[in-house]
């Protein structure tokens, strides 16, 4: 198969996940995002970001099956773990950051191997400022993603570790058996001593 033809059936895949997956209807919009969009291979243990880097593409979660962590470093070098990702269409770098001038908040790492969306950060802002459904459908990750991390917040500041793992159960089903206990901890801000042994009186309930 030629290179060409491969493109184009690439940009078929492309169009197919904006429209079913983003929920674009536009044939002229989703041609525009196929033709600036590329689908990666990537192994488990690429960082696809990394903390304070500027941010020149969006990147999204082609296919079930993908597994992504973003966290930040604290004051005492030790990583936060921040969220997860692993639902198709997820966006994994910062659907928040389309800003020109903004970096990006969180190192964003696989922990499985993934196929992954990138699209040019620039496009996408041209297009959300030319392009209302664009612009409303970035407008809806953005508020998906603040109403997340309100929820977020709150957990951390008002749940014993028992109702904070409920939350991560609730929220990540069946992540617990994908996502090692160091990582779990970590997003529940817990110690993995402390998290440990939650674990066996949960398990023990």
């Amino acid at each position: 198969m030629s290179d060409e033809r491969k493109r184009e059936n690439e940009e078929e895949k492309l169009e197919d996940f904006f429209h079913n997956v983003i929920g674009i209807k536009s044939e002229a919009v989703l041609e525009v995002l196929a033709e600036n969009s590329e689908i990666c291979n990537l192994k488990a243990r690429t960082l696809l970001m990394k903390e304070n880097e500027k941010v020149d593409a969006i990147s999204f979660l082609y296919k079930k099956g993908g597994l992504v962590k973003s966290y930040y470093e604290k004051s005492d070098g030790k990583k936060q773990v921040h969220c997860f990702a692993h639902f198709p269409g997820e966006a994994l770098v910062g659907i928040m950051n389309l800003d020109k001038q903004i970096t990006s908040f969180l190192t964003v790492e696989l922990i499985t191997d993934c196929e992954i969306v990138r699209i040019s950060a620039d496009v996408l802002r041209k297009l959300a400022m030319e392009n209302i459904e664009i612009a409303l459908v970035c407008n809806r990750m953005q508020s998906v993603a603040s109403m997340r991390e309100y929820e977020y917040r709150k957990m951390i500041l008002t749940c014993n570790p028992v109702q904070r793992y409920e939350y991560f159960l609730e929220t990540y089903p069946g992540l617990e058996k994908k996502v090692n206990k160091k990582d779990i901890a970590s997003y529940l801000n817990m110690t993995p001593e402390c998290f440990s042994r939650m674990l066996k009186k949960y398990d023990g309930a």
